[in-house]
């Protein structure tokens, strides 16, 4: 087959080296920025069609004229699609004989749409299910090809879930474009009860900020979600920024009496801190506080005595503080 390469992310990069090596012909790689955690960013895929003998094309917006030119003088058979940013208009689907292959890590028709794996956990889900379709204008909505799944444990973070994805899609890819080309995969229609679906919306980085009052078991599902490769989530101690990279529920010892965010054991022969929740307790084991790099917790919260999570008036009353002193300095100067 005649295929083109669209989007972004190193499983594409993989993906396109593995239909290359089951004997597909690679004629384009369509891409564009790439977000800070990629593995693989433009440079890469510039040499990669380089190295392949294909065309290769960096645009925000996949309609414009240059590549829809290039695409009829190409006239592929297919395409692939991991990560572009937008919904692919009909005159771009149109352009290919089978039409565009797209990689979903979520089970369709529920868990459409953004930052599916991360929600998956967040939302206490068994599994995640890895879905090729085929792309049609609504979104995530085509014709379902194939779909492999990998569990979620209790103690499972998004970097495994990461792992999976680069080791499983590339391998599918190869599998759905020979079968399509044998005729040995036949796409299976989505069920069209809106119903079904669970439409899963952008994650912004400040998501990733702990609320103490949650119960300890949905606190630990972010801190999950959001590790390696992304951002992490975080609290405050003061008014540092403090990232929990590891962290596991616990339950008290005896019954107590405690404001959520409250520091309520310290056990410095684990290095771990215990932190009160909603309904419980979190122990924190590895964070992450300013430049000092990861450590146990303990390192850094010296004291039971201690709150996380910032306090707004607490902030408010100390900003005013300092803007008080500097304009008491501001007026000795002159």
């Amino acid at each position: 087959m005649k295929v083109v390469a669209i989007g972004r992310t190193e499983i594409l990069y993989s993906s396109i080296l593995e239909v290359k090596k089951s004997g597909h012909e690679i004629n384009l790689i369509i891409t564009c920025d790439e977000a800070p955690h990629y593995l693989k960013g433009a440079d890469d895929f510039q040499s990669l069609a380089e190295k392949l003998g294909a065309e290769f094309i960096k645009t925000e917006h996949i309609d414009n004229a240059e590549i829809i030119a290039t695409l009829s003088k190409i006239n592929p058979d297919i395409a692939i699609s991991v990560n572009w940013k937008t919904i692919i208009p009909p005159k771009v689907l149109e352009c290919f004989k089978y039409g565009i292959v797209n990689a979903h890590a979520g089970d369709l028709p529920r868990y459409r749409g953004n930052a599916v794996p991360n929600w998956a956990i967040i939302n206490g889900e068994n599994e995640i299910v890895l879905t090729l379709h085929f792309m049609i204008p609504e979104l995530d909505a085509g014709p379902i090809l194939l779909q492999r799944r990998c569990p979620i444990k209790h103690d499972t973070r998004i970097g495994e879930i990461y792992d999976f994805l680069r080791k499983n899609y590339p391998q599918m890819f190869a599998e759905v474009l020979d079968g399509l080309e044998k005729g040995t995969i036949s796409p299976r229609e989505q069920p069209s009860d809106s119903s079904l679906t669970l439409r899963c919306y952008p994650r912004l980085p400040r998501d990733n900020e702990i609320d103490w009052t949650q119960p300890a078991i949905q606190i630990d599902r972010l801190v999950r979600a959001v590790s390696e490769p992304f951002d992490g989530a975080y609290t405050f101690l003061g008014s540092e920024k403090l990232i929990i990279w590891r962290a596991h529920c616990a339950s008290s010892p005896s019954p107590f009496l405690g404001v959520p965010g409250q520091v309520a054991q310290r056990y410095p022969g684990t290095g771990e801190v215990a932190v009160i929740t909603g309904d419980g307790f979190l122990t924190l084991k590895e964070i992450e506080i300013g430049s000092q790099g990861r450590m146990k917790a303990t390192q850094a919260i010296k004291s039971a005595k201690v709150r996380l999570g910032m306090h707004i008036t607490e902030e408010i009353i100390e900003l005013k503080r300092r803007v008080t002193e500097l304009e008491k300095r501001n007026g000795m100067r002159k």
